[in-house]
Formats: structure tokens, sequence, C-alpha cells
């Protein structure tokens, strides 16, 4: 049996874990350009508290604005009350260093976790749903770590009648002696720093476990999604890629900036076939818009491969049986060739370097 060293955690902290938590949700951002005046129109909510904290990433870099600086005003930073029609101004005269082209990312902190931009899914199969627009960072996943969410067992109970075991992941969890992501060093600041293939804040969290991606959103309030929630989302459902039915879109590399994979077969030359500067996986939203699903969806094809909810099949391996849970969308790793179906299916247990996910709501 684990037990919680509460010496380690505030017991606000702690409180708020063991209830669980909604991260805060930001939607329906637009960015209006008027001569050297940008505005970042968004909506953002709240259910846990009255106000949040807005940060400003800029998609292709690894950090961005925290709050307030020069040439940057209006709801950004600490203090910002839930509401629509927010608006951040960008003085392009006064901000330096912006990248070009412009592709902002917010999130909102709420005192214990980082939330994203989410779109809405009209669903043809079932009811209409929200995703999370971008795949979910080591930023984001090191607040589940940090307020102890491998500590608590209510988030990781599988209870959606999927396993016969609900405690399954949990158990696991204790077995194995997880505590972060499989390539991260809790120990060390920040603790993704250790992951040779996504070490900065905004690449996505790899070699977690389907479980550990399970426990994660059910911290956030959120869930894995379906196969077909997230096809739907990806825009897989209608056309074999995100960006539609070229596989290039006629752009050949090394102008091809529509995804992060490879031009030649994984574990062969990686470096004669990058094909965005990224040797492994690139910050979130770095292909945005052109690579992004007609709903919106970033990296839904290539960076991080992501698991689904789903039971694909149950494999008994004499000692134990396992439920395997589908991957969609491939990795940074997976070659071109290969995206024209990009599912597959894995034990829950794999926690590999090409491995990631996204929440939805």
């Amino acid at each position: 049996m684990r037990v919680v060293a509460l010496v380690t955690v505030t017991i606000a902290v702690l409180a708020a874990a063991a209830a669980g938590n909604v991260l805060p949700m930001i939607m329906n951002t637009s960015v209006e350009t008027a001569g050297d005046t940008i505005r970042i129109v968004y909506d953002v909510d709240d259910p846990d508290g009255d106000s949040v904290s807005v940060l400003l990433r800029f998609a292709g870099a690894d950090g961005g604005v925290d709050g307030p600086v020069a040439g940057i005003s209006g709801d950004i930073g600490a203090g910002v009350l839930p509401g629509t029609a927010k608006v951040i101004v960008i003085d392009r005269t006064a901000a330096s260093g912006l990248p070009e082209p412009f592709v902002p990312r917010l999130l909102a902190h709420d005192g214990t976790g980082l939330g994203g931009e989410m779109i809405a899914v009209a669903s043809t199969g079932g009811p209409d749903f929200l995703v999370d627009k971008y795949e979910t960072t080591n930023e984001q996943f090191a607040a589940f770590v940090r307020s102890d969410g491998y500590e608590f067992m209510d988030f990781w109970l599988v209870n959606d009648g999927s396993i016969e075991i609900v405690e399954t992941g949990w158990n696991y969890a204790g077995k194995f002696r997880w505590l972060a992501p499989r390539f991260w060093d809790p120990s060390a600041e920040p603790p993704w720093s250790t992951d040779p293939q996504s070490a900065l804040a905004s690449t996505p969290v790899l070699g977690a476990s389907w479980f550990e991606a399970y426990a994660y959103c059910n911290w956030a309030g959120r869930k894995l999604p379906s196969s077909s929630e997230w096809l739907e989302a990806s825009g897989l459902n209608v056309s074999p890629y995100s960006w539609g039915d070229d596989r290039t879109a006629g752009v050949e590399p090394p102008e091809f900036a529509l995804a992060n994979v490879r031009f030649g077969y994984k574990r062969y030359s990686f470096g004669g076939f990058t094909t965005d500067g990224s040797e492994y996986t690139a910050p979130v939203g770095s292909h945005s818009p052109a690579g992004d699903s007609p709903l919106g969806l970033a990296d839904a094809v290539g960076n991080a491969w992501e698991w689904c909810s789903d039971v694909v099949a149950v494999i008994d391996y004499g000692t134990f049986s396992c439920a395997t849970r589908p991957l969609r969308g491939g990795s940074w790793a997976t070659a071109m060739p290969e995206l024209d179906n990009p599912v597959t299916d894995l034990c829950p247990l794999y926690r590999t370097e090409t491995i990631g996910f996204r929440c939805f709501r």
C-alpha cells in the first residue's frame, strides 16, 4: 500500500487532488490583425474557481509569455475572470521576437493544473463533445504529478465496464513503482528534461501507459476519446489525412510542414528524413493551422500516437490477460508511407517513446 507523504504537499493541493479537478477551458480563439496591432479574442471557463491565470505560448517555440510584458496587454496573466470575448492585445512595434507565422496557444491555470484550448465537435454518431485542440504536453502532465495524482487510487479506477478488475491500473502502478512517465526523472527540474525525445514544456508527454493517460484525464475532469470520437475530431473519418486527401498536399520536403513525420522509414537515417527541423517531437501546434483538421484539431497526424478508450481485443498471456487499446494518428517516427492507415493497438501497459494522448470532455 502506498501512503501519501503529507509533508511534501500542502493541504490545499492535497484536498484538490483528492476531490478531483476540472481544468479551465479556453475556446473560440481567433486572431485579428490590423497594421501593427494583433488582437487575440477567446472565451475562458473554469468550473473550479472565480479567476484563472492565462498564459500565452507561441507555436514552434518553447517558452512564451506568462504575464503582461512590454507590448502585450489585456486579459492575460493572473486574475482573469471567466467569460466570453476576452482580449489580448499585442503591439508589434513594442513586442519583439514574435515568430512568423504568428500562431498563439493559450493556457489557463486554476491553481492545480493547466487547461488548454478545446474545440466543439457536433457528433454524427453520438452526443456532441469537446476535445483538446492540442496533445497533452509535459507542462500539463507535470501538474498531475505534482499534485500527487500517482498517489490517489480514485483517478486510476477504470469503471467504464471495459475491464473486469477496475483497480488493474492502480495495481500495476504500484507493482512497477510508476511515479512519473517512463522517461522522466521526478527529482530533476523540470522532470521532463530527461526525456531525449520530448524535453520541452510544450512538447507532448511521452512514455505514459494507457492507465496513466486515463488517470490524468480523470483527474482533469475529462476523459480519453473513443476511436470514433477521435476520428470525427481529426477529420480522418472522411479524409485519409487531417488536411485532406493528398498525402503531401503537393509540397515535398524540405518545404513540407503539415505534420511531424518521417519521409523515410523509421529507424533508418533519422537525420535525412526530418520534415520540420524537429529530430523527435515538435512543440504542439507547430504545424497549425496548415496541418489542422477541418474542426481545428492540431497534430492529429504525427508527433505522438494517441491512446483511445476502446478495447480492441483481450489477449490471454497465461499469467495475465491484456485488453489492448487503440492508438491513432502516428508519431514523429512514423514514415510517410505508413500514414495511409495510422492506427494500431497495444497492451495498455506499454510506455514507449512515440506514444502520447489528448483528452476529451
